[in-house]
């Protein structure tokens, strides 16, 4: 009985900690969600429409403010040149990098690596907006940065007039939504309740069962007494 009992909490444990773990995974590959707000250095602004990776982390409740630095080499598929250091201090970057050549989460791992804060991948002689992803499990956990992709147009405008070099500068505002965690956690925790009644239930079965069975055995024990008796 008592193994039975531990079998049964194991595997609910077990398939509660996995449900778990997929639900915080799948959180983790939420993409990160963005417009571009950019000014240049008379402080006029443009909005940009762009479209938001399946990897990295969420942009912060007040949005991102950096610098837009173009990409040395421009498809970044290999180490690119860090940022340039503003004030004798280090100031918030993003880059912007040219699509192709390589895989999307390759470019935005070595903007990381190369001190930027956010990545802004633009398509090439088109300005169909991408959503990119990876499938690459090894590289996409070592990637915390957001990025976002933007049509060719877009990137040639930002290029013009909003760059660092050119006195702008860039925001990257998150849109307003409900995080998906404000669903999930209510069905965590049903789920969880869930399990732990299956588990009363079936504890509660095996305990009757096996009293049933002592009352078997101890009304028969008494059957067989009488019968040795007559």
């Amino acid at each position: 009985m008592l193994l039975s009992i531990g079998m049964l909490m194991l595997s609910a444990t077990q398939v509660y900690t996995i449900l778990t773990v997929q639900l915080f995974a799948f959180l983790n590959l939420l993409p990160v969600e963005a417009d571009i707000l950019a000014y240049n250095f008379e402080n006029a602004s443009q909005t940009f429409d762009d479209l938001p990776a399946r990897f990295g982390y969420r942009l912060p409740a007040e949005g991102l403010k950096g610098f837009l630095i173009n990409s040395k080499p421009e498809n970044a598929c290999e180490p690119i040149v860090p940022p340039p250091l503003k004030d004798n201090s280090s100031g918030t970057f993003i880059v912007l990098i040219r699509r192709l050549d390589c895989n999307f989460d390759v470019k935005v791992l070595n903007a990381q690596r190369a001190g930027y804060k956010a990545a802004i991948v633009h398509n090439v002689d088109s300005d169909d907006l991408i959503s990119m992803g990876s499938n690459d499990i090894d590289v996409l956990k070592k990637i915390d940065i957001p990025s976002v992709f933007i049509g060719e147009s877009s990137a040639n405008s930002l290029k013009d007039e909003f760059t660092y070099e050119k006195g702008g500068h860039i925001i990257l505002v998150p849109e307003f939504s409900l995080p998906l965690e404000y669903y999930l956690i209510p069905f965590l925790i049903i789920v969880g309740i869930c399990l732990i009644l299956i588990v009363i239930f079936m504890v509660g079965k095996l305990m009757l069962n096996v009293f049933l069975k002592i009352i078997w055995m101890v009304l028969k024990n008494i059957v067989l007494s009488k019968r040795s008796l007559i």
